[in-house]
């Protein structure tokens, strides 16, 4: 246990909680409940400082100052700096991510969240678990920890041992990536190289479509335009059609009118003829009368003699 921890047999030995009621120290009550949450964050600690430099970390200590402002592990390779916050709690997204970018103003390459699972996990370089009094240091971690599913990185649906996780941490082998542009988790770099790879293919496929979208979309406007053209021209004969009819029409309602002038003059030659015949009658009959009265005067004249 002491080696998991990282502290030597000839060490300081750590004593467990006592169970009885004692002034308060940090953030816990005094309470056995406290006491005992505060020996199993410690003890995870400790446990991450002796992982560390069993995996290759130059430099690894707990409750340390980074540039004034506290962490609960530090940890150093080459000349990159590194900082574990533990929390056993919910996290607030907007303070922690102050805290990130104060540790990272401090020198930190990085900082790693280990805190309990929630929507958190995703909004910040975190992991989450679900057990951090795990018997015999065995923690897994079970939110936050990507594999590979149909080319994407997905959730892994089994927890990682955080041994495995540490050792590629700090190889280099295991990385923390953008899934989408609001949310991220840890992978191996092969997985995110696979999922990069699927992501470009998925985007060149998409920019593919999208040029025959555009295309086609081009070739309908062509074929949008010539058709309002045609529309156009349509129009344009149509208007001329109709002047051209209208025009028709009025020349065939004044061609109307003219004959309608000409029956109303033909009525009326029609009429004064009528009336020239009724005259020339009547004058032909005065005629008549008249010679016969002339011939009955001279008849009478000659029986007189």
């Amino acid at each position: 246990m002491l080696a998991e921890l990282g502290i030597g047999a000839t060490g300081g030995a750590v004593e467990a909680p006592i169970r009885s009621a004692r002034p308060a120290v940090g953030y816990g009550c005094g309470c056995p409940d406290c006491a005992a949450a505060q020996w199993n964050m410690q003890r995870l600690k400790y446990w991450l400082c002796g992982r560390l430099l069993a995996y290759g970390a130059d430099e690894a200590e707990v409750d340390r100052l980074v540039g004034g402002v506290p962490v609960d592990v530090y940890w150093r390779k080459g000349d990159r700096e590194y900082a574990i916050e533990v929390r056993s709690g919910p996290l607030e997204c907007a303070l922690a991510q102050e805290h990130t970018d104060r540790l990272r103003a401090a020198g930190c390459a990085e900082v790693l969240w280990l805190c309990q699972p929630g929507y958190w996990v995703g909004r910040l370089h975190a992991m989450g678990m679900t057990e951090f009094a795990a018997p015999g240091c065995d923690y897994r971690a079970s939110a936050g920890v990507f594999g590979i599913d149909n080319g994407l990185v997905a959730p892994r649906s089994e927890p990682l041992e955080l041994r495995e996780f540490i050792r590629g941490w700090v190889t280099g082998e295991i990385v923390w990536g953008y899934r989408d542009e609001h949310t991220g988790g840890w992978a191996t770099v092969p997985d995110w190289e696979q999922h990069t790879k699927t992501q470009a293919t998925l985007l060149a496929r998409q920019r593919q479509e999208l040029v025959d979208q555009r295309t086609a979309l081009a070739v309908s406007r062509k074929a949008m335009r010539d058709k309002h053209r045609h529309a156009l021209k349509l129009a344009t004969r149509l208007e001329r059609s109709e002047q051209i009819a209208q025009d028709r029409a009025d020349s065939l309602a004044q061609a109307h009118r003219k004959i309608d002038d000409e029956h109303r003059v033909q009525a009326m030659l029609r009429d004064n003829i009528g009336s020239l015949r009724r005259n020339v009658g009547q004058l032909q009959l005065v005629a008549v009368c008249a010679m016969l009265l002339i011939v009955t005067f001279i008849a009478a004249a000659m029986v007189v003699r």
